[in-house]
């Protein structure tokens, strides 16, 4: 306001000042009537600033706002970038286009095979190309609700199902326990599926100590929640092996339970629109977190051919 009041003294003044030395033969107003033309003009003339003055402020405050909310979805962009597995951060800003780009796949590095191996992942196997294999980052939203980066490895045949799934099930709200590469469990299957690691790539080894082909060290499968999923085994004595035995609590499916997957189940829908099996489904041996693309039983290698 003080640098109004500066401009309308100024403009108030100008307007007010006699105009020496000029002469005109029309007579000149009463000074009273100069004095109400000129206070007037003077009003209009503030009222004028002072809205020309609003419409600035306000233009410079929207372009204020703007910058800083730029600001701070760079921000959470460069926060999410550098994140590692598990870490909590935030997409409240992002558009839904900048919240996709999250969900990529690369290749995995010469250093990540490094620290895998003998852990995960084997490099003495010979049925996979370790060029084929991709590391995709993605975001989830965990069972407190909150969103965290994840981590997966897998097939790059499976990479863009993967982004896709994962993306919709973020954007749903879909609870995910955890997404992070199982690496310190020493391949221990049990371990990893007890702490509700979801997880693709995985290693067995057979009885002489070589690294056994399958869907998960082909990274052609993932387990989901693991824990409240478990594999129920029937045996041919008609005993029951539940895998992990903490997933006892979840075998039966006829008795759903939170995080329980089930045939209408939006994870379940969606990995079998993307063409996965799901090993809910089958008999004498159900992995109810069990989901598998392109790989041939029968040969036990990769076929891109195969899908549900």
């Amino acid at each position: 306001m003080t640098q109004l009041k500066k401009r309308f003294s100024l403009l108030a003044s100008f307007l007010l000042i006699p105009l020496w030395g000029c002469s005109s033969k029309t007579e000149n107003p009463p000074a009273s009537t100069q004095a109400s033309a000129s206070v007037a003009s003077a009003s209009e003339v503030s009222t004028s600033v002072a809205t020309m003055d609003q419409a600035a402020l306000e233009a410079s405050l929207a372009a204020a706002t703007q910058a800083s909310q730029a600001a701070q979805v760079e921000a959470e962009m460069a926060q999410i970038a550098s994140a590692p597995a598990e870490t909590i951060v935030s997409t409240e800003l992002m558009s839904p286009e900048q919240v996709r780009a999250e969900f990529y796949s690369q290749p995995v590095s010469a250093e990540l095979l490094a620290q895998i191996d003998n852990d995960f992942y084997s490099s003495q196997q010979s049925f996979l190309d370790p060029a084929d294999l991709r590391l995709v980052r993605l975001l989830y939203v965990d069972f407190d609700g909150q969103t965290r980066v994840g981590e997966m490895i897998v097939h790059e045949n499976i990479a863009d199902d993967i982004e896709d799934i994962f993306y919709e099930l973020y954007r749903n709200a879909y609870p995910i326990q955890r997404v992070v590469l199982p690496i310190g469990y020493n391949a221990d299957d049990n371990a990893i599926m007890t702490d509700g690691i979801t997880r693709a790539l995985g290693f067995t080894w057979d009885e002489n100590g070589q690294p056994m082909e399958h869907e998960h060290s082909l990274g052609l499968a993932v387990d989901f929640n693991s824990l409240y999923n478990p594999q129920v085994i029937v045996e041919e004595d008609g005993s029951i092996t539940v895998l992990p035995p903490a997933g006892q609590p979840y075998a039966d499916r006829t008795n759903l339970q939170p995080h329980m997957l089930s045939e209408n189940d939006l994870a379940v829908q969606l990995f079998l629109q993307h063409g996965f099996t799901w090993g809910g489904y089958w008999e004498g041996r159900n992995d109810y977190q069990h989901f598998e693309k392109n790989f041939n039983h029968d040969t036990g290698h990769f076929d891109p051919t195969m899908s549900a």
